[in-house]
């Protein structure tokens, strides 16, 4: 795993996966509910790590506001992964994290930059680490 790479092998990409983590993850909002994130933490993996997955749905806004909501929640994540990767190695935890937006919407934000996103990436990221 690079440090600052954000690899296939660290992305969610089955849908008995996705299944998963809607079923029965849980909830976590940003203090300025812009963001929400659901999580599934399994314990004793052979292969620790953290998968995440970026998601946007359709009444957000267009297709084009959607992709870059997803490009920066993935690289606002990918410049701060080190605050999981020690604890899941040592507690040999697989995190499954799923990042949506929350209030925020294309007709709200017309304009989204990456320091709209960062902070609160980086509260939920905590917020999960300490419940774990």
């Amino acid at each position: 795993m690079k440090k600052y790479g954000l690899s296939a092998d660290e992305r969610i990409k089955k849908k008995k996966d996705f299944d998963l983590i809607f079923s029965s993850g849980k909830f976590i909002f940003s203090s300025s509910k812009k963001l929400k994130a659901l999580y599934v933490a399994e314990e004793n993996k052979d292969e620790p790590g953290v998968k995440i997955a970026a998601v946007a749905g359709k009444k957000q806004g267009n297709a084009v506001w959607r992709n870059r909501t997803r490009r920066l929640i993935k690289e606002s994540y990918r410049l701060n992964k080190e605050i999981f990767s020690s604890t899941c190695s040592e507690k040999k935890i697989l995190l499954k994290i799923i990042f949506s937006p929350f209030s925020i919407n294309q007709k709200k934000n017309k304009e989204l930059s990456l320091e709209d996103i960062w902070s609160d990436i980086i509260e939920i990221m905590t917020k999960i680490k300490s419940r774990l």
